[in-house]
């Protein structure tokens, strides 16, 4: 059986991997039935690319056994280069939209487990390495569930705005006709860079959320705000695009545990007057988050119909397309930075025989340009991972974000920090 992807599975075209670094063994056999166990579970695994005349398609239950990779790095070197190749690697047409590397070390190894982006956001990868660790020690069962995909999401024909809907749609069809194609694929030079807090910084920041009555992604956003216009000044994006987890109860179509690339997403305006000091700023984001959010989860329905409204730009269309993002966008990227949080990284089971070390991700493009901030927390310590591409910020522009960023951080810390955490000791790695 065959689906012909939607125009907005097209477009995402790309590797996300997380690497989760383990300490103590972890019995390839065991591995070997775990990933079996799991692709049984999730349609999205079991499928296959494959390119028809008229456009790409999934083979429904067409793949067979995700593929496995087990290597022995003696050294930190072939480590990093046995890393860098599984995140580059572009999935085969005959081969699953997962793969997984356990490579093994002195102490324990690396686990990398890399998807597509089309099938796969970072919330369901979460989920895959939950289910896939469990399984290493654990013989639960795991529930399958029928085939998903974003026409089950989306609003059906004929609503009250399909008409104006279906005109904005020829008007953008008609702008991207109208651009010319390109065959020289355009340069993706990734960038990444990793930061963190350390665990009383951490602990404060957490207290004075409380204290303030914010979310810490709303703390985060007024961070990012200030630090953006600090560190790039007039070239600093005009957007901050924050992904939402569509699953939660929040589409009914989606459980927690089902594989989706994606929900909805809300803005903030980056360089907005608000309140004069951080947690004023803080508080004015919180209040804004929660109404565009509850807009955004009602609007995204339509929105995944009217993407079907949209002719997929072909790939030399869309070479040109990135190419003119950017010769007229700030960043590459059309003025837009995006901010993901995934929360706490809570992955084992409390009878889990390994132990978590450590815990990062990467993403690798080869479309439409990256650019943004991954925050999560682990062993109690805050983590943000810069995503990019040096045609949309050069490394001298992230380091000044980072500064920027810590700077803010360092000023919080400072500041009335005997009403904030008397007992804590600050300290910023």
């Amino acid at each position: 059986m065959m689906r012909k992807l939607t125009t907005i599975e097209r477009l995402i075209d790309g590797n996300i991997t997380y690497r989760l670094t383990i300490e103590g063994a972890l019995p390839v056999e065991r591995l070997r039935a775990a990933l079996d166990r799991v692709q049984r579970k999730h349609p999205a695994l079991r499928m296959l690319l494959r390119e028809e005349s008229d456009g790409l398609y999934y083979a429904l239950d067409a793949a067979g056994p995700v593929p496995l990779r087990v290597a022995i790095c003696t050294s930190e070197q072939v480590l990093a280069g046995e890393i860098a190749r599984e995140e580059a690697s572009v999935f085969a047409p005959d081969e699953p939209l997962l793969r997984v590397a356990w490579l093994r070390t002195a102490r324990g190894g690396v686990l990398l487990i890399t998807t597509a982006h089309r099938i796969c956001d970072g919330m369901s990868i979460l989920t895959l390495a939950r289910e896939l660790l469990a399984g290493l020690h654990s013989d639960a069962p795991l529930l399958p569930y029928a085939p998903i995909s974003p026409l089950d999401v989306a609003a059906p024909p004929g609503g009250p705005e399909e008409r104006r809907q279906r005109m904005v749609a020829a008007v953008i069809n008609g702008l991207i006709a109208a651009i010319p194609p390109s065959r020289r694929p355009p340069r993706h030079d990734t960038l990444r860079r990793e930061w963190h807090v350390d665990a009383g910084l951490t602990a404060v920041l957490k207290h004075r959320c409380r204290v303030e009555q914010v979310s810490m992604h709303a703390a985060l956003l007024a961070i990012l705000d200030l630090a953006l216009q600090s560190a790039l000044g007039k070239r600093a994006p005009t957007r901050i695009d924050n992904p939402i987890d569509a699953r939660r109860g929040r589409l009914a179509q989606l459980k927690d545990d089902m594989l989706f690339f994606g929900g909805g997403s809300f803005k903030i305006e980056v360089g907005c007057e608000r309140g004069a000091d951080l947690w004023e700023r803080a508080r004015d984001i919180y209040r804004e988050m929660a109404g565009k959010m509850e807009q955004e989860l009602l609007a995204i329905p339509g929105k995944y119909r009217f993407c079907e409204m949209l002719k997929p730009p072909s790939e030399h269309k869309l070479n040109a397309i990135v190419r003119l993002g950017d010769a007229l966008s700030r960043n590459g990227n059309w003025n837009q930075f995006s901010f993901s949080n995934l929360g706490p990284i809570d992955l084992l089971e409390a009878q889990a025989p390994f132990r978590l070390e450590d815990f990062t991700l990467s993403v690798r493009s080869f479309g439409v340009r990256p650019l943004g901030l991954v925050a999560f927390a682990l062993h109690g310590r805050l983590r943000f991972v810069f995503i990019g591409e040096e045609q949309c910020m050069s490394a001298a522009q992230v380091d000044a974000l980072e500064q920027a960023f810590m700077g803010v951080l360092r000023e919080q810390a400072a500041h009335r920090r005997r009403e904030v955490e008397p007992a804590v000791t600050l300290a910023v790695d």
